[in-house]
């Protein structure tokens, strides 16, 4: 057993001064999700990082470190916990315990990924010559151990110490911050520094921050005698750690990605690069010395054998090209050593590991080993603090600021909200075997909180609590929708789905009966048993006028909606008369409804049937057929039975026999069914915007599935923008589940903000709309991804406006038939058996 002594002496705030005088400022670097497929972005991104090296050359030492933190999701899903509807707070708190659970046992611990900056202030040598007694304070700033023993001084060094580094630290601050960085906290230093003893052990990050000194930070006993491994033991807990150095990159280093590639793996990783730059005068000479060495080789083969190696060849130019950087004042060669750190709870866990890392690399070109006798050296060498040993040439990279740049420190590809409930996997991969696959490969949960987006989160860049889902039939979007709308059911909020194609009831009605599911989760069939259903069946007569625009809203609503809805049936065009009796007989209606009269949108057609004009008696003889025996009696009826109710807290509203065109049929094809249909659904609209008005201080969610049969008419769009304006300022979320991106696209560059979540999931004659919405760029990459997308895949923008591909994913089983969209065969059962 040893114990290791790092390079750490004493910190104070987010410096770190060490044992051999140097001084460390360190800082975070806020992650930034972006999408690995948006060229343009990540270029972008590389660039910033480019100056950022480029501006600390002369510090000449830096260290980039990406660990992971534990996710806290037990608090996340706690602080969700405390919206739970009254109702459901039991069948609530069993499914986030589940929740929890399962994600853990599925990849252990969940973690998220830190990015820490360390940059080197000060490197001068003590002068022992110096008349000590008149320069203490200059001691102080070139203390070492050895110099402090001598002296008999104690090792505490004052804080004023650090002040003479306050102007150069503020310097280097400046930089870090054009790179979204923040300084620091003492007690977050020194768990860094402590972070390196017990990764991958059993420990309470909270606890080592409050607790830890830094005479405490070493306090883990180190095992060196295993093979390519370290053994850590601390007070809590034992463990293995393997370092797997970076040997080979590409030679121009183009899109290695080093830290957004790991975090890849299926496992937690640590990345570490160490660097420093190196003089320019020695650059130069050591380039000139190599130009000349290679072109004497090249020589000496042209004469022997006729043709140069391609190596020798690659390697001129690649010297050639590092002397033309080199003429730029701002361009410095680098040399950096990178590593990769694993951990398992046995040495054949982290071994196992270690090789996957390698093999996960070479499929990017990306050359790793796994150290035998170096793992000692290389943990000394990633400790924060520590400078990069250049007399050691083993693994060490040279490259410009640019090469650095590539690896692509601070990125991520997160996705969703911080808390909320579990939806599916961040999908960083194009293609995968199965859905499965896509599903087993990622580390990374998606979190979705319905009602964020309006309440101004710092960092947000929507201000909507509406969310879009679009995408072609029989792709997954109706089975998300469902798998949002049962997590909202256990929020105290008050929420509607409009189901038109009348299949929600069926499968749950299916889970509540089934046997083995009320054996096993009664708690959840308790809680399905809490939905009302709402069937508009024209066919039975306690249904009609369930939905008349007469009997629920204001006068002047319900007359724009009856013209929408009468004018579908009847065209008034060129008939200014028949159209004036119309408009005054809905004015008379209303106010009759008004006064307490038992009216409906019927007596509308009755007054103009009993006119004395004949042609206004014979359009009113035309409504009145139209309307009899067809779904119009949901709409148009005396008002003698009761229409929808606004109190029920879940609530799913089908409708039977309905016969709704397809979203690509333009509605002067649309049949006299179908028009029918159409007006059932623009009704349902504008009840549902007046279920998001009723009460400013309560959420409410509406889910309109085929939601665009609404906007097909322009009184549909008035109606849309009507509820998505109210959800701004009612706390109403609007689920929007349609086939088409296009409105959404064109009502967003006339009115930003519409949507602040959208999934989007495959279309194929929509793909090029599908990426603008998302915010990526239309390249064939981004084709091909759309076009080997599963079933359940789909892309997703939050509300922070960042875009990914994404795996929809239910955790539990026993939701599976509640969820269900498509009656599978035995003969498709069968399909599926035979490989």
């Amino acid at each position: 057993m040893v114990k290791v002594k790092p390079a750490v002496k004493t910190i104070r705030k987010n410096m770190l001064l060490t044992r051999e005088g140097d001084v460390w400022a360190y800082y975070r670097i806020k992650s930034k999700s972006l999408s690995i497929q948006n060229k343009k972005v990540v270029e972008k991104y590389k660039k910033d990082w480019k100056r950022f090296f480029e501006e600390i050359v002369k510090y000449e030492d830096y260290h980039l470190k990406m660990y992971p933190q534990d996710l806290r999701l037990k608090d996340r899903l706690k602080d969700l916990s405390y919206q739970l509807s009254s109702d459901s707070e039991d069948v609530g708190l069993y499914y986030l315990d589940e929740t929890q659970n399962i994600l853990n046992a599925r990849l252990g611990n969940l973690t998220k990924n830190d990015f820490i900056v360390g940059v080197k202030l000060k490197n001068e040598l003590i002068r022992l010559d110096a008349d000590i007694k008149e320069n203490a304070f200059s001691v102080f700033a070139t203390v070492t151990d050895k110099v402090v023993n001598v002296l008999g001084w104690e090792q505490n060094v004052p804080v004023s110490f650090f002040n003479q580094f306050k102007e150069l630290e503020e310097t280097i601050f400046t930089s870090v911050s054009n790179v979204d960085g923040s300084r620091l906290e003492e007690h977050e230093l020194i768990y860094l520094n402590r972070y390196d003893f017990v990764r991958g052990l059993n420990h309470d990050v909270a606890e080592e921050m409050e607790n830890s000194t830094v005479g405490a930070i070493t306090n883990t006993k180190i095992n060196p005698s295993y093979t390519a491994t370290l053994k850590l033991e601390s007070e809590q807990d034992e463990g293995f750690v393997s370092f797997v150095v970076v040997d080979e990159f590409p030679h121009n280093m183009a899109e290695s990605d080093l830290f957004f590639e790991a975090q890849s793996l299926p496992f937690e990783v640590e990345v570490n690069i160490k660097g420093q730059v190196e003089s320019k005068s020695k650059t130069k000479m050591n380039t000139n010395f190599k130009g000349k060495e290679l072109n004497q080789s090249a020589d000496e083969q042209a004469m022997s054998e006729g043709d140069v190696d391609d190596s020798v060849s690659d390697s001129s130019k690649v010297i050639r090209n590092l002397q033309n950087d080199l003429k730029d004042n701002d361009t410095y060669l680098n040399n950096w050593l990178a590593g990769i750190t694993v951990t398992g709870k046995s040495k054949k866990e982290c071994l196992v590991k270690a090789r996957q890392v390698k093999r996960f690399f070479k499929q990017l070109n990306i050359k790793c080993h796994v150290p035998v006798a170096d793992q000692l050296d290389l943990f000394y060498r990633f400790l924060p603090g520590e400078k990069l040993d250049i007399t050691s040439r083993s693994w060490l990279q040279k490259t410009t600021q640019n090469g650095v740049a590539e690896n692509l420190f601070g990125v991520n590809s997160d996705l969703g909200n911080k808390i909320g409930f579990f939806i599916g996997w961040v999908d960083r991969f194009n293609e995968h075997d199965s859905l499965e696959s896509a599903k087993r490969t990622s580390r990374h949960p998606i979190l979705h909180h319905p009602f964020l987006a309006n309440q101004n989160i710092k960092g947000s860049k929507k201000r909507s609590p509406h969310v879009l889902i679009t995408g072609e039939t029989g792709n997954g979007k109706s089975y998300l929708a469902k798998l949002l709308f049962n997590f909202m059911t256990f929020l105290n909020v008050s929420s509607i789905y409009i189901d038109p194609k009348k299949e929600y009831r069926k499968w749950i009605n299916k889970t509540i009966n089934d046997s083995i599911v009320k054996r096993d989760y009664p708690l959840y069939v308790e809680h399905l048993k809490k939905f009302k259903f709402i069937t508009l069946d024209h066919e039975k007569e306690e249904n009609w006028g369930t939905i008349d625009p007469i009997t629920f809203l204001p006068k002047s609503q319900a007359k724009d909606l009856l013209e929408d809805i009468f004018s579908q049936l009847y065209d008034f065009s060129g008939k200014d008369d028949v159209h004036t009796v119309f408009l005054q007989a809905i004015n008379e209606v209303c106010e009759r409804r008004q006064r307490g009269e038992q009216v409906g949108s019927m007596h509308v057609i009755k007054i103009m049937q009993e006119h004395n004009e004949p042609l206004v008696k014979k359009a009113g003889n035309l409504l009145y057929e139209k309307v009899a025996d067809s779904i119009l009696k949901l709409i148009v009826h005396d008002g003698s039975n009761e229409s929808l109710s606004l109190e029920d807290r879940i609530s799913i509203i089908e409708i039977e026999n309905i016969d709704l065109p397809k979203a690509t049929d333009p509605i002067e094809t649309y049949t006299s069914s179908q028009l029918k249909s159409n007006a059932i659904m623009m009704a349902l609209g504008k009840f549902c915007e007046l279920f998001g008005k009723r009460d400013k201080e309560e959420n409410t969610a509406v889910f309109i599935d085929e939601a665009w049969v609404i906007t097909a008419s322009q009184q549909g769009k008035k109606i849309e923008k009507s509820m998505k304006r109210i959800g701004r300022s009612y706390n109403n979320a609007l689920y929007f589940i349609s086939q088409s991106t296009k409105d959404a696209i064109r009502e967003e560059e006339n009115e930003t903000g519409n949507f602040g979540v959208a999934f989007a999931f495959d279309e194929e004659n929509e793909r090029s709309d599908i990426l603008k919405w998302m915010n990526m760029e239309d390249t064939e990459e981004n084709q091909e991804m759309l076009d080997s997308m599963y079933q359940g895949q789909c892309l997703m923008k939050d509300m922070y406006g960042r875009s990914g591909k994404i795996t929809i994913e239910n955790l539990f089983e026993e939701w599976d038939g509640a969820l269900e969209t498509v009656n599978k065969s035995e003969v498709a059962y069968a399909e599926e058996k035979y490989l």
